[in-house]
């Protein structure tokens, strides 16, 4: 993807912050709970290409230059991977109290 740094790689699910912490410091709401929910889900080469094409950042980007990051990528699953490739989610459910408010 134009203007990603060279190796980034995503952060481990337990180094991703919380957001429980910030909503409970907003001064709103109180007794934040979260559950974390992580999954791998496993795509073919063209399973991967079409999510990819769902992208804002991939659809924003001129037809020719997303054409070519996403043969690059097809490319890539196929000579390295064996033509599949899995993908992490990360999904976080934050539960909290309203504070009451002020009298």
């Amino acid at each position: 993807m134009p203007g990603t740094s060279p190796g980034l790689r995503l952060p481990a699910a337990g180094d991703v912050p919380s957001d429980r912490a910030a909503l409970e410091a907003g001064g709103i709401f109180e007794r934040a709970v979260a559950r974390r929910y992580e999954r791998e889900i496993a795509y073919t080469t063209a399973a991967y290409v079409d999510l990819l094409g769902t992208y804002s950042n991939h659809r924003a980007l001129d037809a020719d230059a997303r054409a070519a990051l996403l043969r690059c990528i097809a490319r890539l699953i196929d000579e390295r991977h064996g033509g599949r490739i899995a993908k992490r989610y990360l999904n976080e459910l934050v539960v909290a109290y309203s504070r009451a408010p002020a009298r």
